[in-house]
């Protein structure tokens, strides 16, 4: 991920080649977000067709 330029769930796990949400989330979102390395646009509604992540 480049810095400032959020991406959509699609948009990683079609530049991770991975092709469950599932996976997505439990291997490499969630942690990522744990640890302070991204961020989500909409905190408040995880779910949201809407959200984005960016790197921090």
């Amino acid at each position: 991920m480049e810095a400032d330029i959020p991406l959509s769930a699609n948009e990683i796990m079609e530049r991770l080649f991975i092709k469950s949400k599932e996976t997505l989330r439990n291997s490499y979102l969630n942690p990522a977000i744990e640890n302070g390395l991204i961020r989500m646009t909409i905190p408040d509604k995880p779910n949201s067709k809407n959200q984005r992540y960016i790197k921090e």
